[in-house]
């Protein structure tokens, strides 16, 4: 179970990172961490949300361009539209369906899904068992960086 961070250790953070000494910039602060709400703290949180911010660029028309570069053929393009199941098996769609998915945000969605497909993959219980806490930490935890 995730440890929960009570009311009086987040003002004690806060009231700490306000009452610090100025840092350089880049610099994280102590007594900082995923929690921060101003961005001063180099966690992976906060490393993903400005990862998110770099990728706001990314149009449909970058899908578009990536699907052509790989050259799908028009009858598994077409085999796409009536199948997701079939858009999902094939590499090229997955790689066009994650670039819609970066467009909209949502790319995290598609790793979680991928992620459990190779867990249900797995036999030997002691990998399946670091597999799944390995997804609960990067997707399902309220402090994952990635939470769906």
């Amino acid at each position: 179970m995730p440890h929960s961070v009570s009311g009086v250790e987040m003002r004690k953070r806060q009231a700490a990172h306000i009452e610090a000494p100025p840092q350089a910039p880049g610099q994280p602060r102590p007594n900082t961490c995923c929690l921060c709400w101003c961005g001063c703290c180099k966690c992976l949180w906060n490393e993903d949300r400005i990862e998110r911010t770099e990728r706001q660029t990314c149009t449909k028309m970058d899908s578009i361009e990536a699907a052509e570069e790989q050259h799908p053929s028009l009858e598994e393009v077409l085999s796409w539209a009536r199948s997701f199941e079939l858009l999902l098996r094939s590499l090229e769609g997955r790689e066009v369906f994650r670039e819609f998915l970066r467009s909209e945000y949502s790319e995290d969605n598609l790793l979680f899904w991928l992620a459990c497909d190779e867990l249900k993959k797995e036999t030997n219980p002691s990998t399946v068992d670091e597999k799944a806490r390995i997804i609960y930490e990067d997707y399902v935890s309220i402090l994952s960086p990635k939470e769906v």
